[in-house]
Protein backbone atom coordinates (compact mmCIF):
# COMPACT_ATOMS: atom_id res chain seq x y z
CA UNK A 1 0.00 0.00 0.00
CA UNK A 2 1.05 3.85 -0.92
CA UNK A 3 1.02 5.98 2.36
CA UNK A 4 2.29 9.27 0.75
CA UNK A 5 1.68 10.49 4.50
CA UNK A 6 3.88 8.66 6.18
CA UNK A 7 6.45 11.43 6.54
CA UNK A 8 4.60 14.99 6.58
CA UNK A 9 6.53 18.56 6.61
CA UNK A 10 5.53 20.72 9.42
CA UNK A 11 6.81 24.54 9.14
CA UNK A 12 6.19 26.43 12.06
CA UNK A 13 6.57 30.59 11.22
CA UNK A 14 5.78 33.59 13.12
CA UNK A 15 4.22 36.63 10.70
CA UNK A 16 5.02 40.04 11.86
CA UNK A 17 2.58 42.57 10.09
CA UNK A 18 1.35 46.10 10.38
CA UNK A 19 -2.11 45.71 10.93
CA UNK A 20 -1.60 42.79 13.42
CA UNK A 21 -2.42 44.16 17.19
CA UNK A 22 -1.06 44.14 20.19
CA UNK A 23 -3.98 42.03 21.31
CA UNK A 24 -3.12 39.31 18.57
CA UNK A 25 0.18 38.94 19.43
CA UNK A 26 0.85 34.78 19.93
CA UNK A 27 -2.66 34.21 18.04
CA UNK A 28 -1.78 30.96 16.14
CA UNK A 29 -3.21 30.20 12.36
CA UNK A 30 -3.15 26.44 11.18
CA UNK A 31 -3.73 25.78 7.42
CA UNK A 32 -4.67 22.32 6.11
CA UNK A 33 -5.17 22.12 2.86
CA UNK A 34 -5.30 19.64 -0.30
CA UNK A 35 -6.35 16.45 1.52
CA UNK A 36 -7.96 15.25 -1.75
CA UNK A 37 -9.39 12.27 0.18
CA UNK A 38 -9.94 9.09 -2.25
CA UNK A 39 -7.67 6.83 -3.10
CA UNK A 40 -4.82 7.48 -0.83
CA UNK A 41 -5.90 9.68 2.42
CA UNK A 42 -8.38 8.30 3.98
CA UNK A 43 -10.44 9.21 6.99
CA UNK A 44 -8.27 7.02 9.64
CA UNK A 45 -5.07 9.14 8.27
CA UNK A 46 -7.24 12.61 8.44
CA UNK A 47 -8.38 11.66 12.01
CA UNK A 48 -4.61 11.94 13.01
CA UNK A 49 -3.97 15.13 11.80
CA UNK A 50 -6.80 16.15 13.11
CA UNK A 51 -5.37 15.09 16.36
CA UNK A 52 -2.04 16.43 15.91
CA UNK A 53 -3.02 20.03 14.85
CA UNK A 54 -5.67 20.38 18.07
CA UNK A 55 -2.44 19.05 19.86
CA UNK A 56 -0.59 22.52 18.92
CA UNK A 57 -3.40 24.30 20.53
CA UNK A 58 -3.98 26.79 17.28
CA UNK A 59 -6.61 29.65 17.94
CA UNK A 60 -7.90 29.01 14.41
CA UNK A 61 -7.46 26.21 11.72
CA UNK A 62 -7.92 27.58 8.17
CA UNK A 63 -9.40 24.73 5.38
CA UNK A 64 -8.32 26.06 1.58
CA UNK A 65 -10.12 23.64 -0.38
CA UNK A 66 -9.50 20.49 -2.93
CA UNK A 67 -10.70 18.04 0.10
CA UNK A 68 -11.13 15.12 -1.98
CA UNK A 69 -9.73 13.86 -5.12
CA UNK A 70 -12.92 13.26 -7.85
CA UNK A 71 -15.54 11.21 -6.12
CA UNK A 72 -18.47 12.68 -3.99
CA UNK A 73 -18.85 10.23 -1.82
CA UNK A 74 -15.75 11.00 0.14
CA UNK A 75 -16.81 14.46 0.77
CA UNK A 76 -18.93 13.51 3.70
CA UNK A 77 -16.47 11.49 5.37
CA UNK A 78 -13.66 14.22 4.83
CA UNK A 79 -15.97 17.36 6.38
CA UNK A 80 -16.61 14.57 9.26
CA UNK A 81 -13.07 14.63 10.23
CA UNK A 82 -12.89 18.43 9.81
CA UNK A 83 -16.01 18.98 12.47
CA UNK A 84 -13.97 17.10 15.02
CA UNK A 85 -11.57 19.79 15.70
CA UNK A 86 -11.54 21.62 19.08
CA UNK A 87 -10.57 24.64 17.37
CA UNK A 88 -12.86 27.51 15.74
CA UNK A 89 -12.44 26.44 11.86
CA UNK A 90 -13.22 28.20 8.64
CA UNK A 91 -13.09 26.69 4.83
CA UNK A 92 -13.14 27.95 1.09
CA UNK A 93 -13.69 25.13 -1.45
CA UNK A 94 -11.54 24.32 -4.13
CA UNK A 95 -11.68 23.87 -7.84
CA UNK A 96 -11.68 20.12 -7.08
CA UNK A 97 -14.94 20.27 -4.70
CA UNK A 98 -16.70 22.16 -7.23
CA UNK A 99 -15.78 19.49 -9.48
CA UNK A 100 -17.35 16.91 -7.29
CA UNK A 101 -20.76 18.84 -7.30
CA UNK A 102 -20.61 22.46 -5.31
CA UNK A 103 -24.05 21.53 -4.24
CA UNK A 104 -23.08 18.39 -2.15
CA UNK A 105 -19.84 20.45 -1.15
CA UNK A 106 -22.16 23.05 0.52
CA UNK A 107 -23.94 20.31 1.87
CA UNK A 108 -21.52 18.51 3.49
CA UNK A 109 -20.30 21.19 5.20
CA UNK A 110 -23.54 22.58 6.41
CA UNK A 111 -24.08 19.02 7.80
CA UNK A 112 -21.36 18.88 10.28
CA UNK A 113 -21.43 22.65 11.34
CA UNK A 114 -17.81 23.53 9.56
CA UNK A 115 -18.51 27.05 8.79
CA UNK A 116 -17.66 27.50 4.51
CA UNK A 117 -16.68 30.78 3.12
CA UNK A 118 -17.96 31.27 -0.02
CA UNK A 119 -16.97 35.29 -0.96
CA UNK A 120 -17.48 37.09 2.37
CA UNK A 121 -15.50 38.07 5.76
CA UNK A 122 -16.63 37.97 9.11
CA UNK A 123 -14.60 39.15 12.10
CA UNK A 124 -13.07 36.41 13.88
CA UNK A 125 -15.51 35.76 17.02
CA UNK A 126 -16.61 38.70 17.38
CA UNK A 127 -13.27 39.90 17.94
CA UNK A 128 -12.32 43.84 16.80
CA UNK A 129 -8.52 42.65 15.60
CA UNK A 130 -9.10 40.01 13.28
CA UNK A 131 -10.89 39.73 10.26
CA UNK A 132 -11.70 36.34 8.06
CA UNK A 133 -11.90 36.78 4.15
CA UNK A 134 -13.07 33.67 2.41
CA UNK A 135 -12.77 33.89 -1.67
CA UNK A 136 -14.03 30.93 -3.46
CA UNK A 137 -12.68 29.30 -6.16
CA UNK A 138 -10.32 30.85 -9.32
CA UNK A 139 -10.44 27.80 -11.47
CA UNK A 140 -13.75 27.46 -11.55
CA UNK A 141 -14.82 30.97 -12.12
CA UNK A 142 -16.34 31.23 -8.48
CA UNK A 143 -14.24 33.69 -7.20
CA UNK A 144 -15.47 37.15 -6.65
CA UNK A 145 -12.30 38.98 -4.38
CA UNK A 146 -14.38 42.29 -4.63
CA UNK A 147 -17.56 40.47 -2.82
CA UNK A 148 -15.70 39.33 -0.46
CA UNK A 149 -14.19 42.60 0.69
CA UNK A 150 -16.90 44.13 0.55
CA UNK A 151 -17.76 46.38 3.32
CA UNK A 152 -14.98 44.29 5.66
CA UNK A 153 -13.07 47.26 7.82
CA UNK A 154 -10.10 49.22 7.21
CA UNK A 155 -6.92 48.97 9.52
CA UNK A 156 -7.87 45.70 10.69
CA UNK A 157 -5.21 42.61 10.12
CA UNK A 158 -7.66 40.50 7.54
CA UNK A 159 -6.72 37.05 6.72
CA UNK A 160 -7.88 35.48 3.80
CA UNK A 161 -8.14 31.92 2.47
CA UNK A 162 -8.38 31.54 -1.24
CA UNK A 163 -7.47 28.16 -2.84
CA UNK A 164 -5.68 29.30 -5.72
CA UNK A 165 -2.34 31.63 -5.41
CA UNK A 166 -3.06 32.98 -8.66
CA UNK A 167 -5.52 34.93 -7.88
CA UNK A 168 -3.90 36.45 -4.39
CA UNK A 169 -2.93 40.10 -5.95
CA UNK A 170 -6.71 41.05 -6.16
CA UNK A 171 -7.37 39.95 -2.10
CA UNK A 172 -3.34 41.99 -1.65
CA UNK A 173 -5.19 45.10 -3.35
CA UNK A 174 -7.82 44.63 -0.87
CA UNK A 175 -5.82 44.93 2.36
CA UNK A 176 -5.43 41.55 2.81
CA UNK A 177 -2.81 40.28 5.87
CA UNK A 178 -2.09 37.12 5.33
CA UNK A 179 -3.13 35.43 2.66
CA UNK A 180 -3.36 31.01 2.59
CA UNK A 181 -3.60 28.77 -0.46
CA UNK A 182 -2.79 25.70 -1.54
CA UNK A 183 -3.48 24.24 -5.07
CA UNK A 184 -0.60 23.51 -6.62
CA UNK A 185 1.25 20.77 -4.17
CA UNK A 186 4.46 22.28 -5.24
CA UNK A 187 4.39 20.69 -8.04
CA UNK A 188 4.97 17.46 -5.98
CA UNK A 189 8.66 17.41 -6.85
CA UNK A 190 11.85 20.50 -6.13
CA UNK A 191 14.48 19.87 -7.98
CA UNK A 192 16.53 23.40 -8.58
CA UNK A 193 16.31 24.77 -11.95
CA UNK A 194 14.42 22.31 -13.05
CA UNK A 195 10.71 23.10 -11.43
CA UNK A 196 11.72 26.65 -12.23
CA UNK A 197 11.69 26.34 -15.59
CA UNK A 198 8.25 24.12 -15.55
CA UNK A 199 6.72 26.88 -13.99
CA UNK A 200 7.76 29.17 -15.76
CA UNK A 201 7.10 27.31 -18.75
CA UNK A 202 3.17 27.33 -17.90
CA UNK A 203 3.09 30.66 -16.50
CA UNK A 204 2.99 30.08 -13.22
CA UNK A 205 4.94 32.61 -10.84
CA UNK A 206 3.55 31.55 -7.14
CA UNK A 207 3.27 27.89 -6.67
CA UNK A 208 5.13 27.24 -3.36
CA UNK A 209 6.39 28.83 0.11
CA UNK A 210 5.83 32.67 0.81
CA UNK A 211 5.81 35.55 -1.12
CA UNK A 212 5.14 38.72 -0.52
CA UNK A 213 2.25 41.16 -2.61
CA UNK A 214 2.50 44.75 -1.98
CA UNK A 215 1.46 44.58 1.44
CA UNK A 216 0.47 41.22 2.15
CA UNK A 217 2.63 37.55 2.59
CA UNK A 218 1.26 34.80 0.59
CA UNK A 219 2.14 31.47 1.85
CA UNK A 220 1.17 28.51 -0.49
CA UNK A 221 1.13 24.77 1.28
CA UNK A 222 2.18 21.96 -0.83
CA UNK A 223 -0.83 20.23 1.11
CA UNK A 224 -2.01 16.79 2.43
CA UNK A 225 -2.74 14.97 -0.62
CA UNK A 226 -2.66 14.58 -4.23
CA UNK A 227 -5.76 13.56 -6.96
CA UNK A 228 -3.51 11.89 -9.39
CA UNK A 229 0.03 10.66 -8.22
CA UNK A 230 1.18 10.26 -4.73
CA UNK A 231 4.80 10.39 -4.98
CA UNK A 232 6.47 13.72 -4.25
CA UNK A 233 10.04 14.03 -4.63
CA UNK A 234 11.88 16.69 -2.33
CA UNK A 235 8.84 17.86 -1.76
CA UNK A 236 6.75 16.71 1.22
CA UNK A 237 3.20 16.66 2.31
CA UNK A 238 2.64 20.04 4.28
CA UNK A 239 1.32 21.36 7.64
CA UNK A 240 1.71 24.76 8.44
CA UNK A 241 1.21 26.61 11.87
CA UNK A 242 1.82 30.94 11.67
CA UNK A 243 1.89 32.72 14.89
CA UNK A 244 0.89 36.55 14.98
CA UNK A 245 2.89 39.28 16.12
CA UNK A 246 2.80 43.05 15.89
CA UNK A 247 5.45 44.38 13.28
CA UNK A 248 6.72 47.69 11.48
CA UNK A 249 6.80 45.79 8.06
CA UNK A 250 5.15 42.75 6.13
CA UNK A 251 7.37 39.77 7.02
CA UNK A 252 7.19 36.03 7.63
CA UNK A 253 10.13 34.19 9.64
CA UNK A 254 10.36 30.35 9.89
CA UNK A 255 10.50 29.40 13.37
CA UNK A 256 10.79 25.60 13.24
CA UNK A 257 10.91 22.66 10.46
CA UNK A 258 10.00 19.38 11.63
CA UNK A 259 8.62 15.91 10.12
CA UNK A 260 5.84 13.66 11.26
CA UNK A 261 4.17 10.40 10.09
CA UNK A 262 0.98 9.08 9.60
CA UNK A 263 0.15 5.23 10.07
CA UNK A 264 -1.56 3.16 7.83
CA UNK A 265 -4.21 2.40 10.94
CA UNK A 266 -4.79 4.91 13.81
Amino acid sequence: MINPLKKLEVNRFVLRHPTIAESLSGFQIAQVTDVHMGRWVKPRHLRQLVEFVDAQNPDLVALTGDYVGYSKLDLFPCVEEFSKFQTPTFAVLGNHDHWAGTDISVEAFEKYDVPLMRNEWQMFQDRDDICVVGVDDHVTKNADAEKAFDGSPDGVFKLVLNHVPSGAWESADRGAGLILSGHTHGFQFNIPRITNAIAERFGTKLFAGPYRLEDAILYISRGIGSASWPRRIRALPELTFFELQPGPIPELELLSHETMGVAHRP
